[in-house]
């Protein structure tokens, strides 16, 4: 397999849209981001070949090729990229090697979030063997999705609060009434809201859209579609669609297809999977312990003129007397979800909550309300999931155990690091902490397997800067471990 064929796999897979219309229900088995499809260099430079070890860590072909095609782009702007790219997963692994020396994996902001990231890992590997496993594409379809990724619209969009209101709206149309403009979406800076997307990308990222505008002719509206914040109605400003002029580009097109589609069918199977889970567990959030987690969750991001103004008590009354509910360690064993005979409490949500910190919606009180409960319903599916994952055993699987260690070392890097950029001269301190290193660590590199990746691979001549964010699984993070971009600048 190509690079160019390797890119474009990747990066359908992996790259979000960053101009979705409204996300994804949250009851959805959050797909784990599916390994980037393997590039066989040469048949004798299998993807676990070991390239490089630094003390107790190991690097990988594929970790190298996953964290030099993921990673920031100003290694790739000068003469072999990839050399430079291993010594920078070098510097990290002996920084990591150092912490990890140290005893700092015992300290609670590394443990913590290496328990989320193996879980998460162990729930990948649950949603490959019970869902991705079930899928079937036929020829037919992967055909068909191929002619849709040639086929770009342009869209615009009314967004209503409430259904009667949509359908009013989508009747007048019908009926020859004009649209106003001024009833359309606008962005941050004022202008109208839309996005251009291909048939087959608007199939993966708004299915329910996908559906309404399909047979729309220019200008038409759509019938309403049910989002999270209302009920939004489509515009086709325009449509174009581009020959697919060569085998290599019709080869491509049937790489996407097979990949967006795989998706929304996973889609459809992993959510039956998760709906199942909840019920056959059918958890129960308690009001004490809700009641408790936001008003914890107001006094820490909503101004006291909001709270006072949406009447969020800061204090508890106790057999003691009213307790300021900031000090969470009076409440941490309250329960606040029920399920299958087990609970889960106040405590287990703070952590939870803490190594994710999730954005919740202030725009008014009911929205603030509701996403609150939205994070308790997820912390229970995520809980759900990975207690299934790790009935099985899979958190003891190779490829997880892979996985969690190259986040351990991640980890450890960034715990090492902040400590000698506290110096009074990061730079220096760091130079010479690292060379002090590399004399107490042994690192060996397989210099060979380096040159014919490298030669591979070739130069980028405009690399471009993008990040893969992993949103969905049970800890939402960057979807590879690569190199810091902060050493650009040393």
């Amino acid at each position: 397999m190509t690079v160019e064929t390797r890119r474009i796999i990747s990066a359908t897979i992996l790259c979000c849209c960053a101009c979705a219309v409204f996300a994804a229900a949250p009851t959805r088995m959050d797909a784990a981001v599916p390994a980037a499809a393997p590039m066989r260099v040469d048949a004798v430079v299998p993807d676990t070949s070991v390239i490089t070890t630094v003390g107790p860590w190991t690097i990988t072909v594929r970790d190298l090729l996953d964290s030099y095609e993921f990673g920031p782009a100003f290694v790739k702007r000068g003469s072999q990229p990839l050399f430079r790219h291993l010594e920078y997963m070098i510097s990290e692994r002996l920084l990591a090697a150092s912490a990890l020396d140290q005893r700092s994996d015992t300290t609670a902001f590394v443990r913590e979030r290496l328990a989320g990231l193996e879980e998460d890992a162990a729930v990948d590997q649950l949603y490959k063997d019970d869902v991705l496993s079930n899928i079937v594409l036929t020829r037919g379809e992967i055909e068909e999705g191929a002619r849709k990724s040639a086929i770009t619209v342009r869209l615009r969009w009314i967004v209503t609060r409430t259904q009667r209101k949509a359908d009013s709206l989508h009747a007048a149309f019908k009926a020859g009434k004009r649209i106003d403009p001024a009833l359309f979406a606008r962005n941050d800076s004022g202008a109208v809201a839309g996005i251009e997307s291909t048939l087959l990308a608007l199939e993966r990222d708004n299915p329910a859209a996908a559906r309404q505008i399909a047979g729309l002719h220019a200008l038409e509206l759509s019938a309403p579609v049910k989002g999270p914040d209302g009920y939004y109605l489509f515009v086709v400003d325009d449509i174009v669609t581009t020959p697919i002029a060569t085998e290599t580009s019709l080869d491509a097109a049937r790489l996407e297809a097979r990949t967006v589609l795989t998706a929304a069918k996973a889609d459809a199977i992993a959510g039956a999977y998760v709906q199942r889970l909840m019920k056959q567990n059918a958890p129960v959030i308690k009001a004490e312990g809700y009641n408790i987690i936001r008003a914890f969750l107001a006094d820490k991001g909503l101004t006291r003129g909001k709270k006072t103004e949406w009447d969020i008590p800061s204090t508890f009354m106790t057999e003691a007397g009213p307790v300021p509910i900031t000090e969470s360690g009076k409440f941490v064993h309250k329960t606040l979800v029920t399920y299958g005979g087990k609970r889960l409490t106040v405590g287990d949500y703070i952590r939870w909550f803490d190594i994710r910190q999730f954005q919740l919606k202030t725009s008014s009180l009911e929205a603030f309300n509701r996403s609150v409960k939205q994070t308790v319903w997820k912390m229970t599916q995520d809980k759900l999931l990975s207690e299934a994952a790790y009935a099985r055993g899979l958190n003891r699987r190779d490829t997880v155990r892979h996985e969690t260690n190259k986040w351990k070392a991640k980890l450890l890097y960034l715990a090492a690091r902040s400590s000698v950029m506290r110096s009074q001269d990061p730079q220096a301190a760091l130079v010479r902490r690292l060379e002090q290193l590399k004399k107490s660590y042994t690192v060996t590199i397989d210099m060979e397997t380096l040159a014919v990746l490298q030669a591979s691979l070739g130069i980028e001549r405009q690399p471009v800067e993008i990040f893969y964010y992993k949103p969905g699984g049970t800890f939402p993070r960057v979807a590879f471990p690569t190199i810091d971009p902060a050493w650009q600048d040393f």
